[in-house]
């Protein structure tokens, strides 16, 4: 599982979302992914952890606004985005 093999990740993605302007900082954390090598995939459940973090112990039904960072980051990634906000991954050397 992702969040036993990269809990800095997940750390550095939940610190991002609660961050005072979490795109910015989100969009930081994914390119570093890339450049250290992650793959969309591995940055996709990497958020996923970070979902399961932010959310523990939240009732249902309460606004959450670092969930909502991190699922926007997910569709960055996965380019369920305006045009030029995708996220890509750089291209190999």
């Amino acid at each position: 599982m992702l969040n036993e093999e990269r809990p800095e990740l997940v750390a550095d993605i939940v610190a991002a979302a609660r961050a005072d302007e979490p795109s910015a900082a989100l969009e930081e954390a994914a390119v570093a992914g890339y450049a250290a090598g992650l793959t969309q995939a591995a940055l996709l459940a990497a958020c996923g952890c970070a979902l399961d973090t932010v959310l523990a112990g939240v009732p249902e039904g309460t606004d959450v606004p670092a969930d909502d960072a991190i699922r926007d980051l997910m569709d960055r990634l996965e380019g369920w985005c305006p045009p030029g906000a995708h996220i890509e991954p750089l291209p190999p050397k």
